[in-house]
This record gives structure tokens, C-alpha cells and sequence, in this order.
């Protein structure tokens, strides 16, 4: 079965690959001619001192020599640019499958494991292919070989095939093996990059608990099984290597033994063993490849089994086949008897809302009762299990996803910035957006408090995911990010919450820019910043317990009216 995947990897470059490999194969033709030649001098040049079919002889083998370097230059070429094309859009599939994939998948699977398929497991596939075309030349060179053989003596090539058999089986039994190895040493060294990956992204967290030791020592328990795994297989590459390695010297020793009766007996002349002789030795050289080629062999398949693996993974969130491609949508968002289970546990349920257009709605309650996933169904990053959400009518299931989620802006608590320019950050919002539109959106979001305070101005670096900017200079960027896109439905996910009082105080007035005419999703966890929504949605256990304005919801007990007492009280103290 995965074989069978591996050939649908390369398909698409079966014309590459045909070309490359019939080009090498021309090149070792080629050079089969050399042992017939040698089989000309002894018998016949040697015995007569014939010059001129010597230089006959000389004339033939610059000759040959002459189309082998061509064949040689254009052989590699075709071969190298057909493999870095397989390895270059084996990734790029791989890249465009993982951006077709939901929250959820993202949700189980590692960062760092992720990483290791597209980078290490495509470059094991390189030597997979490498290999599939040296030996698809090497395989028809020996059937060639075979051929000559029964030509020069049908003896002596009986005792070659007889022996050919064991060189086979011994590279099948170990094959297995060291497939089975390769495919736990990639599993081990994905869990790795895995490992690597998170402690890197949480290197302040190791730090600031003084775990740094700890850390190194946990890297090295999780490498050291590695070590023992990579002998293994290295081990039984080398106990392959060495069985053929005997196969071969017996197959030399009966080739010479009854070559020497068959000569003796005139049965077979000088020029005739020693052409049979060199053919053999091309002939064992692929086998003795095979058997070398054993464990990279093995590993390109446990890459293209972990490839094709991931590729295997079905979207979750799917294009509807006759998509709907809105312009820009009015926001009107209802929810419709929404049941939302994440595996097998309820996070929403009997949930029914109707959002107008231009409304501001926020959704608040206690960790875990349903604020985010509301907001993640909206934006399609997940499918409800049951019921559905629409916009301005339509299932948003039906809405081409692009199109769809073009209208919708989102600024959320813990903003995701690129390690670009603070202009190339705004500008990501929207692809053709002119340097006027980035500065009049930025001047909108506070942005140019800072950044007129920078030397390079909108054209500084800003890090890795904005590192050398501060916690508010971040949630403004991102907020500049959304009004760039000007969309027709805004989510602000606890954009405040995690700020100090400055910070708030500009970034308020950004979103109060940012959420003028146009519906507006907030997940409020300061309460004080929702007072003059339209809508104020209390969750509890993934269900709706109140709804109402601000002041509604203070004149009766509830659980709104306890958590903003609670928050006020702890402002005060």
C-alpha cells in the first residue's frame, strides 16, 4: 500500500524520470563495449601484432568514449534537475495539504513533527528517487550482461544465473529489516524536532524556572535511543553488504574453476574468459549497489510512507463543489439549534443567537464555556456537528472559503506577527494594498506613536513574531492589520485582556476606530470594555444562560451580575 502511494508521489514526473533513466542507461551501454574490445586485442590483435586493427580498435574507443561524455553531461543534468524537481514539489503538495487542514488537526499534531515531514523526510525521498533511477539503469545493464554471457559461453552463464537468485533473496530478507529500522529512527527523530521545537518556542518559560539543565538532559535521554537504533541498522546493512560480499567471491572462484578446464579444453579462448571475466565484474558491481543501497533504500521508503501518511489526512473544513463567492457580505450571523462537540465532549449546545448587521456582540462566561469556539465557528476553522451558522442567509459552508473569510477580520489576544518589517506586517492583510492605505491604517491603530520614534521608521525589522516590540505596539499592529482589510465582520478574541492600562487605554481607542460600522464579535474577559455592546452573551456550559445589554443584565441576578461585581471589587483592591 505504500509503495503504491510512493509511485502516485512521483507520477506526476514519470516523463522526467523516463527520460533520466534511459539516458543513464545509454551511458553504461556504453560502456560495455570495453570487454568485447579486450576480447578483440587478445584473440586477435595480440596473437598477429595487427596495427591496423589496432588503431581501428583506438579509432572505436575514443569514439565511444567521446558520446560517453556527452551522454555523461546530459545524464546528470536530467538526473539532477529531475529529482530537485520531485523533492520541490513534493513539498510544495505537502505545504498546500498542510494549509488545507482545520485548527483540529493543528490541535494533535506537533509543530516539530510537522517540520521533520516537509524538510528531512522529503530529503530521505531524494536518495529514494537517486537510487530508482541508477538502478532501473543498473537492473536492464545486467539483464544485458546476462544476454552476453550466453553469447560468450553457456556454461560459464549458467553458473552465474544459478548464483544471481541468492543475491536477491538476501537483499529482500534484509530489506525488511532495515525498513523496519528506518521507519522507527525517522519516528524517533520527528518526536525530536517535536521536543526541539517547543523548547525553543518556550525558552523563556526553561529560563525563568532555571530548568536549562533539566532541559539538556531530557534532549539527551530523548537522542540517546537514536544511537542505539542507528548501529542497529548499520549493523544489518553491513551483515547485507558482507553475505553478498561472499556470494560474489564464490561466484568469482566457480567462474574461474571452470573457466580454467574449459580453456584448458579448448572450449573457451583467452580473449573469451577474459571478456566473461570483466562482464561479471560490471555485472556484481549493481548487485553489490543494491546490497550497499540496502538502508538508504530503506529509509527514502520510511519517508515516503511518513510523506504520504500525512497526505492521507483528509481535510476537515471541505470547499463546497459549487461554491458561493461573496462580495462584501452585510454580517448578519445567526446560529441555528448549533451542536459543537470537540472529539467526544459537548462545548456547545442547543445554541441559537441572531447577530444583525453592525451590531456589537459579546460573548463572556467562564473558561471553557464555548466564547472561542463560537467565534472559531463563525470564521469556518471548525464545522458544527449539528444545526449551522449563517451569514446574511447562507450556510457559511457554502461560501467559497477565500472568499468567505476575506470579510472577516479577527485581532486576537496574543497577535501572530512575521518576522518581516512593521509595513510588510500591515500590508499582509491585503496583497496590492498601496504605502498610503498601510500608513492611513496604521495612523488608525495608534501604530504611528511608535513607529515614528524608530529610526527606519515603518521599514524596521521587527523579529521573530515581534519580538523587540512590547505587548500593546503588537495588538495595535494587529489592529491596523483589520482595518487594512476593512472587513464586514470583525472578532476581537480578548485583545485587551492581556495589557497593561496605557496600553488598554490605545488600543480602546483603535478597536473603537476599527469597529465602526460593521458587526463585531467580542470575547470579553474585562467586562468593563463591553458596557455599551449591543449584545451581551452569557455562556455557561456551552449554552446560552443570558441575553441582554449591560444595564439588563446588572437589574437581575445572574451570572453576569455576579462576575462583573466580582471583577469590580477586585479593581478596587
Amino acid at each position: 500500500m505504500t509503495d503504491f502511494r510512493f509511485i502516485d508521489l512521483i507520477r506526476p514526473y514519470r516523463g522526467l524520470l523516463a527520460g533520466a533513466i534511459i539516458v543513464q542507461i545509454l551511458f553504461s551501454l556504453l560502456g560495455l563495449a570495453t570487454p568485447w574490445m579486450l576480447k578483440i586485442a587478445i584473440d586477435k590483435i595480440l596473437p598477429a601484432a595487427d596495427y591496423n586493427l589496432f588503431y581501428l580498435l583506438c579509432a572505436a574507443i575514443a569514439i565511444i568514449y567521446a558520446f560517453r561524455c556527452i551522454i555523461r553531461y546530459i545524464s546528470g543534468y536530467l538526473g539532477t534537475y529531475t529529482i530537485m524537481r520531485v523533492l520541490l514539489d513534493v513539498r510544495s503538495r505537502l505545504f498546500r495539504h498542510l494549509q488545507s487542514l482545520s485548527l483540529r488537526f493543528y490541535d494533535e499534531y506537533r509543530t516539530g513533527k510537522l517540520i521533520s515531514n516537509v524538510i528531512s523526510d522529503v530529503s530521505l525521498l531524494q536518495q529514494l528517487v537517486s537510487l530508482m533511477i541508477s538502478m532501473s539503469d543498473q537492473i536492464l545493464t545486467a539483464l544485458t550482461i546476462v544476454i552476453l554471457l550466453f553469447f560468450i559461453n553457456v556454461q560459464l552463464a549458467l553458473i552465474v544465473v544459478c548464483v544471481l537468485p541468492l543475491h536477491f533473496f538476501n537483499f529482500l530478507h534484509f530489506k525488511k529489516i532495515l525498513r523496519r529500522d528506518a521507519l522507527l529512527i525517522q519516528e524517533k527523530m520527528s518526536e525530536i524536532s517535536a521536543n526541539l521545537s517547543e523548547n525553543i518556542n518556550g525558552i523563556k518559560v526553561v529560563k525563568s524556572f532555571a530548568r536549562e539543565r533539566s532541559a539538556c538532559r531530557n534532549f539527551f535521554n530523548t537522542m540517546r535511543p537514536t544511537l542505539d537504533l542507528h548501529i542497529q541498522l548499520n549493523i544489518n546493512s553491513n551483515f547485507c553488504w558482507s553475505i553478498c560480499d561472499v556470494l560474489c567471491a564464490m561466484n568469482y572462484l566457480l567462474l574461474i574453476g571452470a573457466g580454467i578446464s574449459l580453456v584448458r579444453n579448448g572450449g573457451l579462448t583467452y580473449g573469451d574468459f577474459a571478456a566473461f571475466y570483466a562482464y561479471v565484474g560490471i555485472l556484481l558491481n549493481p548487485i553489490n549497489a543494491l546490497s550497499g543501497s540496502a538502508a538508504a533504500i530503506s529509509q527514502g521508503l520510511a519517508g515516503a510512507a511518513r510523506i504520504t501518511r500525512l497526505l492521507s489526512v483528509i481535510p476537515e473544513i471541505k470547499e463546497d463543489p459549487n461554491p458561493i463567492h461573496p462580495g462584501r457580505l452585510k454580517g448578519h450571523i445567526t446560529f441555528e439549534q448549533v451542536e459543537f462537540k470537540y472529539k467526544d465532549t459537548p462545548v456547545l449546545r442547543n445554541f441559537n443567537l441572531d447577530i444583525l448587521p453592525g451590531e456589537k456582540v459579546a460573548f463572556v462566561g467562564p473558561s471553557g464555556c464555548g466564547k472561542s469556539t463560537a467565534s472559531n465557528l463563525i470564521m469556518r476553522f471548525y464545522d458544527v456537528t449539528s444545526g449551522r451558522v449563517t451569514v446574511d442567509g447562507v450556510d457559511v459552508r457554502r461560501y467559497s472559503l477565500e472568499g468567505y473569510r476575506g470579510n472577516i477580520g479577527v485581532v486576537l489576544q496574543e497577535p501572530f506577527l512575521f518576522s518581516g518589517t512593521i509595513r510588510d506586517n500591515i500590508a499582509y492583510a491585503k496583497k496590492d494594498a498601496t504605502r498610503e492605505e498601510v500608513e492611513h491604517a496604521a495612523r488608525l491603530a495608534n501604530v504611528e506613536e511608535f513607529v515614528s520614534k524608530l529610526p527606519r521608521g515603518f521599514d524596521t525589522v521587527i523579529g521573530e513574531n515581534g519580538s523587540s516590540l512590547s505587548g500593546g505596539q503588537k495588538q495595535r499592529l494587529a489592529i491596523a492589520r483589520a482595518i487594512l482589510k476593512n472587513p464586514a465582520i470583525l472578532i476581537l478574541d480578548e485583545a485587551t485582556s492581556a495589557l497593561d492600562t496605557v496600553s488598554e487605554m490605545l488600543v480602546q481607542q483603535a478597536l473603537d476606530t476599527v469597529m465602526q460600522d460593521r458587526t463585531t464579535i467580542i470575547i470579553a474577559h474585562r467586562l468593563s470594555t463591553i458596557r455599551n455592546a449591543d449584545k451581551i452573551v452569557v455562556l455557561r456550559e456551552g449554552r446560552i444562560m443570558q441575553l441582554g445589554k449591560h444595564d439588563e443584565l446588572m437589574a437581575e441576578p445572574g451570572i453576569y451580575h455576579d462576575l462583573y461585581t466580582t471583577q469590580l471589587q477586585n479593581n478596587r483592591e
